[in-house]
């Protein structure tokens, strides 16, 4: 029997799927375990093996597509066998299991001149219908749109305005069918109604070069550091490292070790040295739970091509500043080719935001939620410093020092928790041989 293939839910928060490329054609035998197509999710491009065997019979989503999760993307079974059949089967299959939702919240009288469609005739995904009805959408306005969804069903993207844009549009007088929108899809934006108020006006206040859309890894970032910095009340504490000897150790492991070892590397090592020390920051806020770990998972702020990603080194605390040192190697690769696993940049318990390859000085960071606390690193820079020799005598020195602040959630860590962490890293970092004790 004929299976449909559909496009899967590889995150918690995934909503939708890009089809980037096949590695089967129609016509082609098809084996459980081989790479079947590659998807991107919001932060990385994965690629998904088969889980059924037979002959792929037709591909209903070309490459460079973007549909909702669970959209039919390709019919597998014996040659010979009706695929159309097998897809209408599978439609048929997923409205009968479909939640009773309703499309709209029904007016009490609905104008004569536009009645509003059937909730059944709209043929709304559930996430449309659910849009359309915490919005509260005019069912009338959606007669016209065109649904890209599975057999001509209506998406929330197919919806072309968002609220937002729609309620500027009302305030001001602005008719949406002459607006362009520049959104995904062509969805009218609030600049898009914006613009055509300054040029309807006739002098318009600015010129717009271009808008992207606020939309994928971008918005998710967005979302999620928002929600840190408005929720969680940041305390900050910083402090200045001498890297002479923590540079000197690298050039020495890299020079006779037969492997090379990067400054983020050693952060990595120090920060679980620390973080074994002072359990409560490997910790993360859950409802009325404070959830400590023994684990200590390691991310590392990193720019991928989707954008930001953060890939994670699992239990530190076990490895040795060699594998650390593959391990960070191999993920950081594939972060910058947006080839993650969704395992590989999730379940951390501290993060690192290093920006020092790029001269930053000084920066601070938002913690990534649900974590406690964040370290930022800054560039190695020569600096006139106060040192005392030997004999107690205090003298002007020029040292590579490095800027280093931690971020915590005030509401868990207090004060003197993390000057005490911060003091345990910076005394690593400062004498890197403990490294290796």
């Amino acid at each position: 029997m004929a299976s449909v293939i559909i496009m899967p839910k590889l995150g918690y928060t995934q909503e939708e799927g890009s089809l980037m490329a096949w590695h089967k054609q129609p016509g082609e035998t098809v084996k459980k375990g081989e790479a079947f197509f590659d998807v991107q999710t919001d932060k990385s491009i994965i690629t998904v093996e088969a889980a059924t065997e037979g002959t792929l019979l037709k591909i209903v989503v070309e490459p460079d597509t973007t549909v909702p999760v669970f959209t039919p993307l390709a019919v597998v079974g014996e040659a010979g066998e009706d695929a159309d059949a097998a897809l209408k089967a599978h439609g048929a299959k997923a409205a009968a299991d479909a939640p009773a939702v309703p499309a709209f919240d029904a007016p009490s009288a609905a104008p004569a001149e536009a009645p509003a469609p059937a909730p059944e005739k709209l043929r709304l995904t559930p996430k449309a219908r659910r849009l359309v009805r915490e919005e509260g959408y005019d069912p009338a306005s959606l007669r016209d749109v065109r649904g890209t969804g599975f057999e001509g069903g209506i998406t929330a993207k197919d919806i072309l305005a968002s609220p937002l844009a729609r309620r500027i549009a009302q305030d001001k007088g602005v008719d949406l069918r002459g607006v362009r929108g520049s959104g995904s899809r062509g969805k009218i934006m609030r600049d898009d109604v914006l613009r055509a108020v300054n040029e309807a006006a006739g002098s318009p206040d600015k010129r717009i070069a271009g808008t992207t859309p606020y939309a994928g890894v971008r918005r998710i970032i967005g979302e999620r550091l928002s929600e840190s910095k408005f929720t969680a009340p940041h305390l900050y504490f910083a402090d200045s490292v001498d890297t002479t000897k923590l540079s000197a150790f690298r050039a020495l492991i890299n020079a006779e070790s037969g492997y090379r070892v990067s400054v983020s590397d050693l952060l990595i090592a120090a920060a679980c040295r620390a973080l074994q020390k002072y359990p409560e920051l490997n910790a993360s806020l859950q409802g009325d739970q404070i959830v400590r770990y023994e684990s200590v998972n390691i991310g590392t702020a990193v720019a991928g091509e989707a954008g930001l990603i953060v890939p994670v080194v699992k239990n530190v605390q076990e490895k040795s500043l060699r594998e650390i040192a593959a391990e960070t190697r191999e993920l950081f690769a594939r972060a910058q080719k947006g080839r993650l696993r969704p395992e590989e940049y999730s379940g951390g318990t501290f993060s690192i935001s290093n920006l020092g390859m790029f001269g930053i000085e000084d920066f601070t960071a938002i913690i990534n939620p649900p974590e406690l606390a964040i370290l930022a690193v800054s560039s190695i820079r020569k600096k006139p410093v106060v040192v005392t020799d030997e004999d107690g005598t205090d003298r002007i020195a020029i040292r590579p020092m490095m800027n280093i602040r931690l971020s915590v959630d005030h509401r868990v860590i207090d004060g003197l928790l993390a000057a005490q962490f911060v003091g345990c890293l910076k005394r690593h970092l400062e004498e890197p041989t403990l490294l290796l004790l």
